[in-house]
């Protein structure tokens, strides 16, 4: 059996996490996975590892912030974050590091690498600040290989990468299983009890400027003057350092007489929700493999998304769903309301969307090449 340490230094649940989780599990029992992660903000992290079995170690972890308190932590307790990670990787069994969340992710890659273990890092972001690819470069050769969460990512941080290290290109996976639109998950009858006989346009993810959520509230504008009958749906916290934004966000809503608009909050179970959307819109900047589109597509959503990640190798023009410009706004509402007026097309897409899904993004196929990648890396294929 092998033995990894999967190490995060952000605990906010989202995309990576979720992926963290499933793979982990997945992969029993040919490798037996510890979860390491900051103590802040990761109530719900924990939780998931808890409700799944997976052991997991909490840190004293600051993080890359503009929030000035956050970040002059990070800087002034970033030797001792370091050397407390090296003691335990140490006298952790473990043969690999897997370093998730990102480029940003330096005190693992350092760690692992202070502490003699063999080091993949995962990238799945697209766009970051000049100094986050500048240090990136300086340490890229610390780690023993990378796994990119798509191809835009792998050709955004190829030219940082020495051609020698090993690659891996593997998408976010979805539980086809679980995200069943035929199975019947837990009711949440008092959220959707305004929704009946309304179109509802959906939309998953932590409430930031990443995931567009402005765009989406133009693009509801829009097709409000178009369409009528129509419900937006935001699912996801507001974190106390997007508040400012949340708020800005809602007046903006007001001045554009979008009244039909509704933030659910956070949600550990969104099958109920996603079952009852009809339209799923991606309105983000930018991504590389959102998994929250590729659970909408397994739930027979059809989907709305800007041109962001992967998302156009599955999401395929007038097939399973339609691609728009980032910030376009006005294209996006145009197919949401090509979508809302006809329930048949809708049916169509979806049902063509999980297929794409079940075919190429199951969680069984991801794991196996996570297996492959930690056997490769540690020289074992």
């Amino acid at each position: 059996m092998l033995r990894a340490i999967n190490i995060i230094e952000e605990g906010k649940l989202g995309g990576p996490q979720i992926r963290i989780v499933a793979v982990a599990v997945a992969l029993r029992p040919e490798v037996e996975t510890t979860v390491v992660m900051p103590r802040e903000n990761a109530e719900r992290f924990c939780d998931r590892c808890d409700r799944k079995g997976l052991g997991y170690q909490l840190f004293s972890m600051s993080r890359i912030t503009k929030e000035w308190r956050v970040a002059l932590r990070y800087v002034l307790f970033f030797g001792a974050e370091i050397l407390r990670l090296v003691s335990y990787f140490r006298g952790h069994p473990a043969e690999i590091v897997h370093v998730s969340g990102g480029s940003w992710q330096f005190k693992g890659v350092i760690a692992g690498c202070l502490a003699g273990k063999t080091v993949l890092w995962h990238l799945n972001d697209t766009s970051m600040p000049g100094f986050i690819r500048a240090t990136f470069r300086i340490l890229s050769p610390l780690a023993d290989g990378y796994i990119f969460a798509s191809h835009r990512s792998e050709d955004y941080y190829g030219s940082l990468v020495s051609s020698e290290k090993l690659r891996f290109v593997i998408p976010a996976p979805v539980d086809v299983s679980y995200f069943n639109p035929y199975a019947e998950p837990p009711d949440e009858d008092k959220v959707r009890i305004g929704w009946q006989g309304k179109t509802v346009v959906g939309l998953v993810g932590n409430v930031s400027r990443v995931k567009g959520v402005d765009i989406f509230i133009r693009m509801a504008a829009e097709a409000n003057s178009a369409t009528e009958n129509l419900h937006f749906v935001v699912v996801g916290p507001v974190f106390p350092n997007q508040q400012k934004y949340y708020d800005s966000l809602c007046r903006l809503a007001s001045e554009l007489g979008v009244t039909n608009i509704e933030f659910v909050g956070g949600r550990d179970d969104v099958r109920p929700l996603l079952k009852r959307f009809d339209i799923y819109v991606c309105s983000s900047n930018a991504e590389s493999s959102p998994i929250s589109v590729w659970e909408a597509m397994a739930m027979e959503v059809p989907i709305v998304s800007t041109d962001v990640g992967d998302v156009p190798l599955y999401v395929k023009e007038g097939e399973n769903g339609y691609i728009a410009p980032v910030g376009d706004h006005k294209a996006l509402a145009g197919f949401v309301c090509k979508l809302a007026a006809d329930e048949t097309l809708r049916e169509r897409l979806g049902k063509a969307a999980r297929t794409r899904v079940v075919e190429e993004l199951d969680i069984k196929a991801c794991a196996e090449k996570h297996l492959e990648a930690y056997r490769t890396v540690l020289g074992e294929n």
